[in-house]
């Protein structure tokens, strides 16, 4: 489990950069997925259309500030939780704790790689839903798709929410796998996988038009 904290920490590192030039209106939002295999980076239109189905804030660019707040917001919110995990771990394994972040500093990459680098097993536990949160925090922020996200939407089959999740299949296959108890018609389903219901990734624009259908007609 220990390797798959720090690959969430990496996985922040990866696109810290990214996530700071994020926060000046307009910036493009990066399209690397160094995760994913080459199919999932050829579905990427796909892939960034599920985050902006889900995203309830304004999209970066629309915001009327100099400086996208919320993203700002995002990023310090993570940069606070890399300095208490890497203090944290520093404690734990009796080495010097990194001095915090300085007025007006917005880099989170040493407190990262410094929990990454040191992190012992007895702190996985602990460190894991932070990772997993932070990972979640910058994909959403920068409108990317990762493997394990789970998507925030009411099954249209099972009616079961927060059981579809993106995963990356043997070969390279991308796609929203539904973990409910969910039997869809055999017409809307892709394939199956592990007996759950899947779709391809790039079946999502038809899955969003079954999602709003069912809230429409629970509405």
């Amino acid at each position: 489990m220990r390797d798959e904290v720090v690959a969430d920490l990496e996985w922040v590192i990866e696109y810290w950069p990214d996530l700071v030039e994020a926060r000046i209106p307009g910036t493009r939002r990066p399209w690397r997925q160094p995760t994913l295999s080459p199919e999932a980076r050829a579905a990427r239109d796909a892939q960034a259309r599920v985050e902006r189905f889900e995203r309830t804030t304004l999209s970066l660019g629309e915001s009327p500030a100099p400086v996208d707040v919320a993203i700002l917001s995002t990023a310090l919110d993570i940069l606070v939780a890399a300095d208490d995990l890497a203090a944290m771990v520093a404690e734990h394994a009796s080495l010097p704790v990194l001095p915090p972040p300085g007025m007006g500093e917005l880099d989170a990459w040493p407190y990262l790689a410094y929990a990454a680098a040191h992190l012992t097993e007895e702190l996985v536990e602990h460190a894991a839903p932070i990772a997993r949160w932070m990972v979640d925090q910058t994909a959403r922020a920068l409108c990317l798709v990762y493997d394990g996200q789970t998507l925030d939407v009411e099954c249209p089959w099972c009616h079961e929410v927060g059981v579809w999740r993106v995963r990356e299949l043997p070969g390279g296959l991308v796609a929203i796998v539904c973990h409910g108890v969910c039997e869809p018609p055999a017409r809307e389903v892709g394939t199956w996988w592990g007996g759950q219901p899947v779709w391809p990734i790039q079946d999502w624009e038809r899955l969003a038009r079954h999602v709003q259908a069912a809230e429409k007609d629970v509405a």
